[in-house]
């Protein structure tokens, strides 16, 4: 893939030496109703980039890992668990498989530059937990990875979590059945599909 950097960036870049490291930001975003959230960098003192504050933390990328049986290419991501940051909320999600994890390179000589160029997303396969680290297997987005059709159509259940942005709620009890919906004055954002009948079959 070009990439297209403009001729500052590419004179640092290509210079021998330099006083502006080049850092590895990491945005990982976990499958959860809340979509959590953590910046890290792995430097030794937190950075502000694109608005947002990357915390300085330790974490290794191991090269990428080919197959020559067809398999999606993959690349492990581990980050410390020292602290445990991640890992309690990788338990409640199962692992946490589906997040998205996006790689980016910046120089930080120009932060307030676009290094969209230099960024990757990709999915987390599995992950695995010891006392030292939080190992993330990583790689490309699959179709066949992918639930299709992306919802269950079922008229007499909710499909938003309750309070999310798309319930529009906050604060309230709701068993997601359109019923509450109606006692909370909420149906115009129902996200069960009343008009199906759990009588025959209808194809959506």
């Amino acid at each position: 893939m070009a990439r297209n950097f403009s001729q500052a960036i590419i004179e640092e870049k290509n210079r021998d030496a330099t006083a502006f490291p080049w850092l590895i930001l990491l945005t990982i975003v976990l499958n959860d109703d809340d979509g959590t959230t953590y910046r890290l960098v792995n430097n030794n003192e937190d950075i502000t980039f694109d608005g947002n504050v990357y915390t300085r933390f330790s974490f290794e990328l191991d090269p990428t890992k080919y197959s020559s049986r067809g398999e999606i290419s993959t690349l492990t991501l581990k980050v410390n668990n020292i602290n445990r940051l991640i890992q309690p909320k990788l338990e409640e999600l199962g692992g946490g498989v589906d997040s998205a994890v996006t790689i980016t390179v910046v120089n930080t000589r120009f932060l307030k530059d676009d290094f969209s160029e230099a960024e990757e997303t990709f999915e987390v396969l599995s992950t695995k937990c010891d006392t030292r680290w939080v190992s993330f297997t990583l790689g490309g987005w699959s179709l066949l990875r992918r639930r299709m059709p992306l919802y269950r159509y079922i008229a007499g259940h909710c499909r938003w979590s309750v309070n999310s942005v798309e319930c529009g709620l906050t604060g309230a009890a709701c068993n997601r059945t359109y019923a509450n919906c109606k006692t909370n004055a909420n149906t115009a954002r129902y996200g069960g599909f009343i008009g199906l009948n759990s009588a025959g079959l209808k194809i959506v």
